[in-house]
């Protein structure tokens, strides 16, 4: 009696641990229909997570994109936040992605921005939307805009930010930047500034949604 339990408990292991190595392998080697450029997936469930989120005081490219941009080139495979991520660092790529949209390559919106604006409506934005907005922002920061235009008004604008910001104890270059761009961007496309600053609420929103 005391051997058949020795055997029935020895096989719940024996499958436990094969079905946990078969999660594992499966982890690590996720399936796909083309083939995957080379990375590691990490631990499974955490990834490389926390390598991710580990803060530099380098002003250079993050130490998670540089060492394994150093290791297996500008295009890998990795996992974060329980996803997994394919990161690219070549514009060559990047720029066949964004050709191929609604083609080869499906947009895909963050959980956190499909909840905060309705699931359904997100997944219905595209295609002549995409397009038309796209029209729209090249024919106001395009490459002509920006060379016969826009080049001038940004070193007014950047000129007198510096100016504001010689007279500061001390700069938040991050949030002064991102209101300069705001309020820039504003009066481009509707003629006007706020009164308030809204670019702090704007990066605050953006910072709010790329949290973990």
């Amino acid at each position: 009696m005391e051997q058949w339990w020795w055997y029935f408990w020895f096989s719940i292991i024996s499958l436990f641990g094969a079905s946990l190595g078969n999660w594992i392998h499966r982890w690590r080697n996720p399936k796909c229909n083309g083939k995957l450029p080379p990375g590691s997936m990490g631990l499974p469930l955490i990834g490389e997570t926390l390598s991710f989120f580990v803060t530099s005081n380098s002003i250079d490219i993050h130490p998670f994109v540089a060492q394994r941009m150093k290791r297996y080139g500008s295009l890998f495979k990795t996992s974060l936040a329980g996803r997994p991520v394919v990161v690219s660092l070549d514009p060559d790529f990047n720029y066949f992605v964004l050709q191929q949209e609604d083609k080869l390559v499906e947009l895909y919106y963050m959980d956190s921005l499909a909840k905060l604006v309705h699931q359904d409506d997100m997944k219905n934005i595209g295609g002549d939307f995409h397009k038309y907005f796209r029209r729209v922002i090249l024919s106001h920061f395009g490459h002509e805009p920006l060379k016969h235009k826009l080049l001038s008004q940004f070193e007014d604008v950047i000129n007198h930010e510096l100016q504001d910001w010689s007279k500061l104890p001390q700069v938040d270059l991050k949030h002064q930047t991102a209101s300069m761009l705001f309020n820039t961007a504003s009066k481009i496309l509707m003629s006007c500034v706020p009164e308030e600053n809204l670019g702090h609420d704007l990066s605050d929103i953006l910072q709010g949604l790329m949290t973990f």
